[in-house]
């Protein structure tokens, strides 16, 4: 096995790089399809969803700052800049209730997967772990 094979089956040897390809693509759709697949790709959706909330909320709360600090100035400030604050804060507060309620779908979606594609016995061991706030406290339920 040397130089010699692979003149006599370079072929071969070509042929194996886009076999390789084909495997690899193939495989990937699989587990795709799989219930881990779906369960990481739910995962890394509500993670994301996660990341953008807090984004919005801390946008909104700055939004919020910048708007009590002009509103202490009001007779140095044009009103021009303090109605545009205003604005911003309402965009901001806008912003966090559409990723509010993106991070509620998708976490619907993670508890979907769950019930859907896992066995009943590991429902409680995966709620835990990836919806912490699922799962009950132990204290009776008061109004």
């Amino acid at each position: 096995m040397g130089i010699e094979a692979l003149r006599q089956d370079w072929a071969a040897w070509l042929a194996v790089v886009p076999a390789l390809l084909v495997v690899v693509v193939v495989l990937r759709a699989l587990y795709r399809r799989s219930a881990r697949g779906q369960l990481a790709r739910a995962l890394k959706s509500h993670g994301k969803a996660q990341k953008n909330l807090l984004e919005a909320r801390k946008a909104a709360e700055q939004a919020e700052l910048k708007l009590e600090k002009l509103s202490g100035r009001s007779d140095k400030v044009k009103p021009r800049v303090l109605e545009e604050a205003r604005g911003s804060l309402e965009d901001c507060r806008a912003l966090e209730k559409i990723h509010a309620d993106k991070c509620q779908v998708t976490m619907n979606q993670l508890r979907r997967v769950i019930f859907e594609e896992f066995p009943p016995a590991r429902h409680d061991k995966l709620r835990e772990k990836y919806l912490p706030q699922d799962v009950a406290d132990g204290r009776p339920f008061t109004f």
